[in-house]
């Protein structure tokens, strides 16, 4: 008889900072539903791998899942895979932190579940030829990659029917492939049809093995999956029909384990840095995303997909660290806090119980500041979604904290850092003390790109600049209404009409102290809307740092460049306030040229309070409006001496505090982007510009001060 084995893997994942509404749901319609379900099937065999962050939230609100759990394991109807315990790509983390994480989640297997992983779930499944080695290093047996890896490598669908061996500098891993066709027909398509797909590929040997491993969220939690795959039965057809199959002896429902047990390597091979196939769209740039689409299309129509697919090279997952500087910008601070934490546990005598206490939490901070999810986009990938960065972010400030007490065990501290921190071959500046670190790039207009308010864990430059997607060509396109059966893949669906007038893209990153020049007719709309014309050359000019004294925190940047016809420098400086948390401004704009310098100055500064219209989150006591406008509201108010913005719910509010009354433009920075659940709008920050109109006579300057104060607010009780 013709037979063949089958692993069915499930790849539950929340990341860190996620919503407890949304766990909540996925629990509800996913996690626990599943798991039901195979309970009343007891022949059938599963591979499990739930990551950490969600493991967490279920010993906090669902301790009965793991009773279940434990039931599942103890039938050997489930086989548990490890993983670093918060989901990073295991690519891009440092070697030190691969072994920690992975350690981690295997101790945390074996003692909450008494199950102990020989296999490991790759994140987004992001492979490169280095991480065989680590992975064994860490007692890894093996691991599950897309067939798109295994095609990189030259080989043909045929010969993806079993398991190879890979190695790295003599340390050796087993890769099982994941099949494609199996993955888009699973839930999508009526269960009998992957059942015969299956009963296709079965042949007189019986050693034959295919694998669908993929995210259990499609199982209820993805756009009309629930009602699909519960409400209406798909999931006890599929699993009455496997059990079926298997009774009739045709099929073998087995785990990876298993497999291996009975069943030898089929050979070597090598696999390319690759991740599933759709992820080597949404890394490449906008432009070339849609000319890949264009083709993928074009040759799916020409029915040619199958034989050009393995050709078919897109971008790869480090893509985004390029494609996004507010991604890299995430991935150099966790770099940073990674390495000083090295540094730190350097310092610690064995004796020293209390302070390795300390390094350990700030361990498993910068752990969780690892969660992939808001380091990359596309249809899943959270790098769009504010309170996921804040997560990160959050995360990495509270580490370096923690760090902090160990290199600075007085207290307070000012430091300023000259280093080329983001990789981009210039220098950056980090001004820091225990109450705030602010960091500029010289390279880009002297912008400050990260603006920490140390107490309150909260990076107030959390935003994201409005650019171009490929798929925003199809934003027209989207409507409402979800089609069932389908893959997300294949619809374009909308929580909004019209969402084509937000289509709007900056010239320029987002950040702070970004250098304006602009005629008098301009407005709040016209930046908002991108019509604005820049008059000056210093958006996104180089700066020098031309001053430097960490005894007062004080640096001084300056930029001699152009606006109009007229030579002009530009002088800021940036010093930490003693006492409070902030920093006291000062800008001179100096006319060198022989002729009147008349023209508005207004520097940009973008504040990310995680919500434009939360009741508890507003701008406060704007001249001639009323006391309180939501952060999402565009305006202009005059003769401010305080201008600021209040978020209750993190516990403070941020001042503006002018030494001479200054005209205050607002607006809010919202983009477009797409998720599973369709194409949506979010707003990333609020862009708060003062405005001074400039009559400077030749040789003179012009001088502006005003101080930038976090206030903790205090509570009621």
């Amino acid at each position: 008889m013709k037979s063949i084995f089958f692993v069915m893997g499930l790849h539950n994942h929340q990341p860190v900072g996620n919503f407890d509404h949304v766990f909540e749901e996925a629990y509800q319609h996913s996690y626990l539903p599943l798991l039901q379900t195979l309970m009343e099937y007891p022949a059938l065999r599963m591979m499990y791998h739930t990551t950490g962050p969600l493991y967490d939230w279920l010993e906090g609100h669902h301790p009965e899942y793991f009773d279940l759990l434990k039931v599942l394991i103890d039938r050997n109807q489930l086989e548990v895979m490890t993983s670093p315990y918060e989901e990073p790509i295991l690519a891009i983390i440092p070697d030190r932190d691969k072994c920690g994480q992975i350690t981690k989640m295997s101790r945390y297997l074996t003692e909450r579940l008494g199950a102990k992983a020989q296999g490991l779930w790759m994140a987004e499944r992001v492979w490169e030829p280095h991480l065989a080695r680590p992975l064994a290093e860490c007692g890894v047996k093996y691991i599950t990659l897309d067939d798109y890896h295994f095609q990189g490598a030259g080989m043909s669908p045929d010969e993806l029917l079993g398991y190879y061996q890979t190695d790295e500098q003599g340390h050796s891993l087993s890769i099982f492939p994941i099949n494609q066709k199996l993955r888009y027909l699973i839930p999508f398509s009526p269960p009998e049809e992957a059942i015969n797909y299956l009963r296709s590929r079965a042949n007189e040997s019986g050693r034959n093995l295919l694998v669908m491993a993929d995210d259990g969220e499609k199982f209820g939690l993805w756009p009309g999956t629930y009602e699909w795959v519960y409400q209406k039965g798909w999931m006890r057809q599929f699993f009455t029909l496997l059990r079926e199959a298997m009774t009739e002896g045709w099929l073998k429902m087995v785990t990876f384990s298993q497999f291996m047990e009975a069943n030898p390597p089929r050979g070597r091979v090598y696999l390319p840095t690759a991740s599933y196939f759709e992820m080597s769209t949404w890394s490449l740039p906008p432009q070339s995303g849609a000319t890949f689409e264009h083709l993928i299309h074009q040759f799916q129509d020409q029915g040619r997909m199958d034989e050009l697919k393995p050709y078919l090279k897109g971008g790869i997952w480090r893509n985004f660290l390029a494609k996004y500087d507010e991604s890299n910008r995430m991935y150099r601070k966790m770099l940073w806090v990674s390495d000083r934490l090295a540094r730190a546990e350097t310092l610690l005598k064995p004796d020293q119980e209390e302070e390795h206490q300390t390094l350990a939490h700030a361990r498993d901070r910068l752990f969780k500041g690892q969660c992939n999810c808001a380091y990359w986009h596309g249809v899943f990938g959270g790098l769009y979604l504010p309170h996921l960065r804040h997560a990160i972010y959050q995360n990495l400030i509270e580490a370096e904290d923690h760090i902090n007490r160990i290199t600075n065990p007085d207290g307070g501290f000012t430091e300023i850092l000259v280093s080329d921190l983001n990789a981009d071959g210039s220098d950056e500046v980090y001004l820091r003390n225990h109450r705030v670190g602010l960091i500029f790039s010289l390279r880009e207009g002297g912008t400050a790109t990260e603006f920490d308010y140390i107490p309150a864990r909260f990076n107030l430059l959390n935003t994201l600049r409005r650019q171009q997607e490929a798929y925003h060509e199809n934003v027209h396109k989207a409507g409402t209404e979800i089609e069932q059966g389908q893959s997300i893949h294949d619809q374009f669906l909308t929580k909004e009409i019209g969402l084509e007038r937000f289509l709007v893209y900056d010239r320029h990153l987002r950040g702070s102290f970004i250098d304006h020049f602009f005629s008098a007719q301009e407005s709040p709309e016209a930046l908002r809307e991108g019509r604005y014309y820049e008059l000056g050359d210093f958006v996104g000019g180089p700066y020098e740092l031309t001053e430097s004294d960490t005894t007062t925190g004080r640096i001084r940047l300056e930029r001699h460049g152009r606006v109009v016809d007229n030579e002009v420098i530009v002088v800021k400086i940036i010093e930490t306030l003693p006492a409070e948390a902030g920093v006291q401004v000062e800008y001179r704009v100096i006319n060198r040229s022989s002729f009147p310098l008349t023209i508005a100055f207004a520097p940009e500064f973008n504040f990310a309070l995680l919500g434009g219209n939360y009741t508890d989150k507003y701008y406060y006591r704007i001249e001639g409006e009323s006391e309180r406008q939501p952060l999402n509201s565009m305006g202009q108010s005059e003769n401010n001496r305080r201008f600021s913005l209040y978020d209750e719910n993190d516990g403070f509010a941020v001042h503006l505090d002018f030494e001479e009354p200054a005209r205050v433009w607002r607006y809010p920075v919202e983009t477009v982007s797409m998720s599973e659940a369709g194409f949506e709008r979010v707003y990333q920050s609020s862009c708060v510009l003062p405005v001074w109109n400039l009559e400077v006579e030749p040789e003179k300057v012009f001088v502006a001060k005003f101080r930038i104060v976090v206030e903790k607010l205090k509570t009621e009780g």
